[in-house]
């Protein structure tokens, strides 16, 4: 019995230091480690950087990083302000995006008539690559700031029109339209817009509470669908688009 207890007693011993078993720990542990660090990583996919185009030329900065981790991509931006030669960021925000396409990020684009160019950067496509979806920021000259037009990325395609002083949009699918937007605040509002549908084509109006009012709608033999407009009434296209 006393034989029994000893042999017990070192099977614990040798069994527990069994050197194998140790090193077999250590792998198992530094796979696991290795597992959740791959997990975490996050990678940088695009950059840009911009200082003589966005708001007041010279005196701004934009910098945009697109980042891809495991399930998702996103956007941060960081703009900063000029101030004894040296910049101070001012803002930093994060926006999600498609993980598929470039950024193609611009600043050369004035999109509310006040002579200052704002910012854009390409967040989805769709039908195709059809409608190019971009989400925009205004520069805002009071408070040096960018501000995020927050249903931007629900309108493809946008673009200043200078016949209505207005940004309009053009969106394609089984037919288009041509949808005329305001900036209210940090919103694109819906004013008017063109439809070409099933060889019809429809000029409405939308009132401050979203309900359409129909101008004109005729049926046109051989409608030619692919058309954008620069005004509804009268009805002008908009022959650099088309």
């Amino acid at each position: 019995m006393k034989n029994c207890a000893i042999l017990f007693f070192l099977f614990l011993l040798f069994g527990c230091n069994n050197p194998k078993e140790k090193k077999s720990l250590i792998l198992v542990k530094k796979e696991e480690n290795t597992i959740i660090k791959k997990i975490n990583k996050v990678v940088l996919r695009e950059t840009f950087v911009d200082s003589t185009n966005i708001g007041i030329k010279g005196k701004y900065k934009i910098e945009l990083n697109s980042y891809n981790s495991v399930d998702s991509t996103y956007v941060e931006i960081k703009f900063s302000e000029k101030q004894n030669n040296h910049w101070f960021q001012k803002q930093k925000i994060t926006l999600p995006k498609d993980g598929i396409i470039s950024c193609d990020s611009k600043t050369t684009i004035d999109f509310n008539n006040d002579k200052l160019n704002d910012f854009t950067f390409k967040s989805s496509i769709a039908a195709r690559g059809a409608n190019e979806i971009r989400t925009l920021l205004i520069f805002e000259k009071t408070n040096g700031k960018l501000k995020l037009i927050t249903n931007s990325d629900n309108y493809p395609n946008l673009q200043y029109n200078e016949v209505l002083n207005c940004i309009d949009s053009w969106m394609v699918y089984g037919g288009t339209s041509t949808v005329f937007l305001k900036i209210d605040q940090d919103s694109l509002i819906e004013f008017a817009g063109v439809e070409l549908y099933d060889n019809f084509r429809e000029i409405y109006l939308v009132n401050e509470k979203g309900k359409h009012k129909t101008l004109k709608k005729e049926k046109i033999k051989d409608l030619e669908i692919y058309t954008r407009f620069k005004n509804f009434n009268p009805l002008i296209e908009n022959e650099t688009a088309n």
